[in-house]
């Protein structure tokens, strides 16, 4: 069976009996012509692929106009099935109800639609008719927008850590803001400069001030801290007047986990080994 566009189209203009065809514009009409020989064309048995090529058209088309009014599909502004709640909608909307419940509500009274046209249908209306939608609320309860950007200036945990234990510049209002609303920031400021200069200096006179002074300290950690330095006296000493670092031993130690997780189920141990203990070359 052939298909022939023209001869469908003129078909169909004598055998529609409506009368609204004329109030449709160009576009609505070629629309109307599309919608009806889709409808036409699976009505006759025609397969999805067929109708594809024949009027070259994708398949979402062909899925969205397969079933509904031609006359109400084809408009641009046609009617929604939501029209016969809005009044319901929007004394929702006014009562910032989530989605979730609204779409809930109306299938309690009879709405068979999915949430995708209800969220398409009320950001319509909020924006007709500029109702304050917040349906998120904070911890406290209080409804927020979650959209609209904060005017507030905000500093991080992150930038200030780095700023007190690596010297990052941070404005001087937010200093002045934080140090008067946390003096605790300002102990723990004079701690890490004392902290550092114990290694600055390499003098062991200042590291037993440190713990003496420190010991006493208000914040409870950095008391923890302290304590845990006196437990290990010998080996702070060392790591502060000795030249020497372990870095050396924990780059080996890296360097050989490494190559034990590439040879996972590789290799068995002989070639670990000789992956690991470099053997001496004979130029």
């Amino acid at each position: 069976m052939k298909y022939n566009p023209v001869s469908l189209w003129k078909q169909i203009k004598k055998t529609d009996k409506i009368n609204n065809l004329d109030k449709l514009s160009t576009a609505e009409m070629r629309r109307y012509e599309e919608i009806i020989a889709i409808q036409k064309l699976l009505t006759d048995g025609f397969a999805p692929v067929q109708i594809k090529d024949m009027l070259h058209i994708s398949y979402n088309t062909i899925r969205r106009y397969a079933k509904g009014d031609p006359l109400n599909m084809c408009r641009f502004n046609r009617e929604s099935v939501l029209d016969k709640y809005r009044p319901e909608i929007i004394e929702f909307l006014h009562q910032n109800m989530p989605r979730r419940e609204i779409l809930e509500r109306l299938s309690s009274m009879g709405y068979a639609g999915k949430m995708t046209a209800l969220k398409v249908y009320s950001k319509k209306l909020i924006e007709q008719l500029q109702i304050q939608y917040t349906p998120h609320k904070n911890s406290t309860g209080v409804p927020v927008n979650s959209k609209k950007k904060s005017d507030l200036h905000y500093v991080s945990r992150q930038d200030l850590l780095k700023y007190l234990w690596s010297g990052k510049s941070l404005p001087k209002e937010d200093i002045e803001y934080l140090w008067g609303k946390f003096p605790v920031l300002s102990e723990l400021e004079f701690c890490i400069a004392h902290f550092r200069n114990i290694y600055t200096e390499k003098n062991l006179k200042i590291l037993d001030w440190f713990i003496a002074i420190y010991k006493t300290c208000s914040l409870k950690t950095i008391v923890s801290f302290a304590n845990g330095l006196l437990l290990d006296i010998d080996a702070v000493c060392n790591s502060v007047i000795s030249p020497l670092s372990n870095g050396f031993v924990e780059g080996i130690n890296n360097k050989i986990k490494l190559i034990k997780r590439v040879m996972y189920g590789r290799a068995k141990m002989p070639l670990l080994s000789a992956k690991i203990i470099q053997q001496p070359r004979h130029d």
